[in-house]
């Protein structure tokens, strides 16, 4: 008789988010770190979907999140060897910002074309992500000059009515993780960090 392989009790709810994403829509979910808003890092409508419910400026750069390392290497055109040891050394969500990202909507890179990357350990966002296929754009689910929620009934209705799709994993935690740290690197490999 075959082994059967379990299944994780979130799979349907993750199933559903992949179908929202790959339709254009827009996810609320519990991430590594907050609960977050999430579109498909391709789609410029979605984008913009997402930029409406924050209401944060057009302007301002949005991290994608990965799934491994394939994924980042395909959407940055070369990553330092400092950011890979950072990646698999960080004890915590760490996010890069790496020079001259690519095969994302425009409107996500940061001065000079660079994108911010966290590769992501979540089970259920690393689930998300490779069903995809993609990164996906992220960023915390408040408006935008509002303290970031740390749990679901924090989050201003306006985003829980205004997304596509409202994931039901973890809802009920309260979410303590600290924000990612995050360090930039230029085209030299020279880095600075932004947020401990």
């Amino acid at each position: 008789m075959a082994r059967k392989k379990a299944v994780e009790s979130w799979r349907d709810d993750a199933l559903e988010a992949v179908r929202t994403l790959r339709s254009g829509g827009v996810i609320l979910h519990a991430s590594d770190t907050v609960w977050g808003l999430a579109c498909d890092a391709s789609n410029p409508e979605a984008i913009a979907k997402l930029r409406s419910l924050k209401g944060r400026d057009k302007g301002t750069p949005i991290l994608v999140l990965a799934s491994d390392d394939g994924m980042i290497q395909k959407h940055v055109e070369d990553v330092p060897e400092a950011a890979w040891e950072l990646y698999d050394c960080a004890d915590r969500p760490t996010t890069i910002v790496l020079p001259k990202g690519r095969g994302v909507d425009e409107s996500l890179l940061g001065p000079g074309g660079s994108l911010a990357v966290r590769r992501i350990s979540e089970p259920w966002c690393e689930f998300v992500i490779r069903g995809l296929g993609k990164p996906i754009a992220s960023s915390s689910a408040n408006l935008s000059g509002v303290p970031t929620p740390k749990s679901f009934s924090e989050i201003d209705s306006s985003i829980t009515l205004g997304v596509d799709f409202v994931s039901s994993h973890r809802k009920t935690e309260v979410l303590s993780s600290p924000p990612s740290f995050m360090v930039a690197f230029d085209e030299d490999c020279r880095f600075n960090i932004l947020r401990k």
